[in-house]
């Protein structure tokens, strides 16, 4: 990389900073894949933009993974749209930088292992059991993404919390709320505006989070639970986390576990509907192991092509488009010059839609089998992102999106609604526009 001094005489990169304070954020929002699909047509791999608040340079490809990614603390740092960093705690993870993020990466790592995902496995199973239940007594059809996500916001709540007293219909509407500010196209506390609305229900949430972790405080043994995690972590001069942070941590896990695992189980039962051959895969695997006894971490590995499923399926339809991360001095790339205090995107979305996938357009989880996985270079395959900052959480997400769609191939079958609009809205998380509409059955 060019030093500043290097490369005062390059040009920014091509593109527009359009409208005044909401830039070309519109666009981007309204359908994100075609507005980068657009300007790559455009300007090629490297184009400006402003957007939720931020003048942003992306940049495409795996070349530009793997800069970002070695850039972490040199000449990037990790920094969220304006919305987001009002809204998210700013003592969790996600939002600290430097020694301060690696120290405490380090105390929940340990917490957050594919083993230590264990005692999880039965507790997921036992809600996804009587959700199920619960859709097949009710109206049909209904919309399977609704479904799925009060599926995965009970699972996330207990998995976080235990058996603490948490309603979870009260923490769902003021989630959904809160939600909505972390998005809002223009940060401003204007009365009655998204971001207005999603500032009161985070304070709501923090309180009634606050109490119920004020209640953990005072037992002398943790439950096996995240909470537990966290008022257990101890940093390496013995002292706890302070109780912000855990509240910061508590918020994050719930929106980071949250939407990703509510937008690749949708569209993992809509892909399997729409390829019956690759369903009827998943269901003979189901039926050679479903001998073996309970579902278990070792009966979830007994499951090759489940999981290879679940990784095409966030390989075609990425839970998350991308993430941001903010330059600290003047840098190049490409032979453009991206001053000091721009953001730099992270495109998830690019790097899994890359040349570098045949067919990239293509359901294919043979595609994510050892033999062809091992050939694709660093940087193609990116779900839960890499480098210093990879989700703590993914051992997490995929061992609960493995129990729930091994119990559905299992026990249940499911019909797709004919005519129902089946694109995908893409902001803030791709999900089908109609909801999902599906009958559901017993097997």
């Amino acid at each position: 990389m060019d030093t500043p001094a290097d490369i005062s005489h390059l040009p920014l990169p091509p593109g527009s900073s359009g409208l005044p304070l909401l830039g070309e954020t519109l666009a981007f929002i309204q359908n994100t894949g075609k507005f980068l699909e657009e300007r790559r047509r455009l300007h090629g791999d490297v184009f400006r933009s402003h957007v939720l608040g931020d003048p942003i340079v992306f940049l495409l490809g795996p070349e530009a993974v793997r800069w970002i990614f070695a850039g972490e603390n040199k000449y990037l740092r990790n920094r969220w749209h304006s919305s987001a960093r009002k809204l998210l705690g700013k003592q969790s993870v996600a939002m600290l930088n430097g020694s301060t993020h690696l120290e405490r990466r380090r105390l929940l790592a340990p917490h957050f292992t594919y083993a230590a995902m264990r005692h999880f496995v039965p507790r997921i199973e036992a809600l996804v059991h009587r959700h199920c239940e619960q859709w097949l007594s009710g109206t049909q059809p209904f919309k399977a993404v609704d479904a799925v996500r009060a599926l995965v916001f009970e699972v996330a709540i207990v998995l976080m919390m235990g058996e603490s007293r948490v309603d979870p219909a009260y923490m769902s509407r003021l989630f959904k709320q809160w939600v909505a500010g972390l998005f809002a196209a223009v940060p401003l506390e204007i009365p009655f505006t998204a971001f207005s609305r999603g500032v009161a229900a985070e304070k709501e949430m923090r309180a009634y989070l606050g109490s119920l972790v004020a209640e953990r405080e005072k037992l002398a043994t943790q439950p096996p639970d995240t909470l537990g995690s966290l008022l257990s972590a101890r940093d390496e001069h013995g002292r706890p986390l302070p109780r912000e942070a855990i509240l910061d941590e508590l918020e994050l896990l719930l929106f980071a576990g949250h939407d990703t695992t509510v937008t690749a189980t949708s569209n993992l039962m809509m892909l399997l509907a729409q390829y019956p051959e690759v369903l009827e895969r998943c269901r003979k695997e189901q039926r050679e192991v479903a001998g073996q006894g309970p579902l278990t971490l070792e009966a979830l590995r007994a499951m090759p092509y489940l999981h290879q499923v679940i990784q095409e399926v966030m390989r075609l339809i990425p839970p998350i488009g991308g993430a941001f991360r903010v330059t600290t001095q003047d840098v190049a790339y490409g032979g453009y010059r991206i001053p000091q205090g721009w953001q730099v995107s992270l495109s998830i979305r690019g790097a899994h839609k890359g040349t570098s996938w045949t067919s990239p357009e293509r359901f294919d989880p043979d595609r994510m089998g050892p033999e062809r996985c091992e050939q694709n270079p660093q940087g193609v395959y990116i779900p839960f992102g890499g480098g210093p900052r990879v989700c703590v959480g993914q051992h997490f997400a995929m061992v609960e999106m493995a129990v729930v769609a091994a119990l559905l191939l299992r026990g249940y079958q499911w019909e797709l609604v004919p005519g129902q609009d089946l694109s995908l809205m893409t902001f803030p998380i791709p999900l089908p526009r109609d909801g999902l509409l599906v009958r559901f059955s017993r097997r």
